[in-house]
């Protein structure tokens, strides 16, 4: 874990034998007296405990009030109305006493959370007592849950100076940044009571276009033509259903998508949105995918008839994998006579992740003779599968586990009679074997009425978006290369 970075702001540096603290206060002290004077009398007859003001007006501003405390600092050394307030940045300002800035300083400690990390176990380390740390989750636990604080987050503790023999100061507060648009803070209210405070901001939600022809792969060519690996995973996932990606894509097929992306202040993607179309052009055909989201408020993937695109099983259950044995008579490799082969086989690193082909419930789970590390499963229609040579199981996954498509039940590995890690996936109907390439399950759900009035007006709506951002794409393209030429 990353620890101690600090960053000290404003702190002057001191030869060795000159004590330049000392000095400047002594000066201040003898220009500021009468009215420190007048100041401490004032404050000793109210009698008011100092605190910290936990108020908030901007994204990065964190308001420290009256930052005297009996213990550390003189009486009299800041005034109960003064403010000192700091950005983002860490700078100090002081409003009214220019002794303030000069007198000490605000310290940052940036702790990038590493893996096995709590919020409890930073604040600890950072020197908070262990009821202060307490009081701090306790208070954010009100706007966000400690629990989600992941490896690679930053949180930022903010301490004021207090006693020479303090190394870190008095704890303030902290903050992190916990979404690109949402962050989270705690500010100290009083000795061990702390305010827990959230914001957020809105992102700029732009359409994108992307289109392209595959040369080597769908991955090297969505890439290249700008359209970000999540969505083109969305992309493939929905057309899997009907694609065999490890056999069916071949050089010259073109592909067309339309999605979202989410912007900061300057417009830089932050996030990646939905797929909302897509074209796949292979093998003579065209395929078509809408998103919508219907009147139940069901979001899925349909063509162009309304149909969902999610059959009862996917024709490939694990993402790039290379087919190494289909289905019927072959030789065995460990055996060495001809015998039937009942499913297919996809190659894979030990450890690839397998997807459940279907909405089902787990039947068995475990060890099954030759087919070693193994997963079935019940699915409507009549449909099972059967998932061998695995490594180890998905997590939770046993006897009467229910699981949805496309939920990893598995890791690819070469258990049992197996001579390499990979998957053999077989598919019964009724009883009896079928060839998982061939199986052709009936549509999910058909949209009607209203929703296929609405739907229809959405399709209409997309690809008139599309074919707008497409235009300026070619065109750009066109000027680029009329550009390269003149060069």
């Amino acid at each position: 874990m990353k620890r101690n970075t600090y960053i000290p702001r404003s702190r002057p540096s001191s030869p060795q034998g000159i004590r330049w603290r000392r000095v400047f206060f002594a000066i201040a002290l003898l220009l500021a007296l009468p009215k420190l004077a007048m100041l401490t009398f004032s404050h000793m007859t109210e009698g008011q405990t100092p605190i910290l003001s936990s108020s908030l007006d901007g994204s990065e501003n964190i308001r420290l009030v009256a930052l005297e405390r009996k213990k550390n600092v003189g009486p009299g050394q800041f005034a109960s109305n003064d403010e000192a307030s700091f950005a983002s940045s860490g700078e100090v300002v002081a409003e009214e006493e220019p002794a303030v800035e000069e007198t000490d300083s605000v310290l940052e400690k940036i702790v990038r959370v590493a893996r096995g990390d709590t919020l409890m176990g930073i604040l600890l380390d950072a020197g908070l007592a262990r009821s202060e740390a307490h009081a701090a989750v306790s208070a954010l636990q009100e706007v966000y849950n400690p629990r989600s604080l992941r490896p690679g987050h930053e949180v930022v503790l903010t301490f004021v100076p207090g006693a020479e023999d303090e190394v870190d100061g008095f704890f303030a507060g902290l903050r992190m940044q916990v979404d690109v648009d949402r962050n989270v803070m705690v500010l100290r209210e009083s000795d061990e009571e702390f305010l827990a405070k959230e914001e957020q901001w809105e992102l700029q939600v732009a359409p994108f276009a992307a289109q392209g022809e595959i040369t080597s792969s769908l991955y090297n060519a969505a890439v290249g033509a700008g359209m970000p690996s999540p969505v083109m995973i969305q992309m493939i996932r929905a057309l899997s259903f009907d694609v065999d990606f490890q056999r069916d894509i071949q050089p010259g097929d073109r592909f067309e998508a339309l999605f979202e992306r989410e912007l900061d202040e300057s417009g830089q993607a932050v996030r990646e949105g939905p797929l909302l179309y897509a074209t796949l052009e292979t093998g003579g055909r065209a395929l078509r995918i809408f998103r919508y989201t219907a009147q139940d408020g069901e979001t899925d993937y349909f063509n162009e008839r309304g149909q969902s695109v999610r059959k009862t099983l996917m024709l490939t259950p694990i993402d790039g994998a290379r087919l190494s044995s289909g289905y019927g008579m072959r030789q065995h490799p460990i055996l060495g006579y001809s015998r039937m082969h009942r499913g297919l086989d996809f190659a894979a690193p030990t450890g690839t992740p397998i997807m459940a082909a279907g909405d089902g419930v787990v039947t068995h789970a475990g060890r099954k003779g030759n087919y070693g590390i193994t997963v079935e499963l019940r699915h409507p229609n009549e449909y099972t599968t059967l998932y061998a040579h695995m490594s180890r199981l998905g997590r939770g996954i046993s006897r009467g586990t229910r699981v949805k498509q496309g939920q990893v039940i598995g890791y690819v590995g070469t258990t049992g009679m197996s001579t390499g890690p990979h998957l053999h996936y077989e598919v019964h109907l009724r009883g009896q074997h079928v060839n998982p390439a061939s199986v052709d399950s009936p549509p999910g759900r058909t949209l009607d009425g209203r929703d296929l009035e609405l739907f229809r007006a959405t399709t209409e709506q997309v690809q008139a978006q599309y074919a707008a951002l497409a235009g300026r794409i070619v065109a750009d393209a066109v000027q680029l290369d009329a550009a390269s030429r003149v060069e």
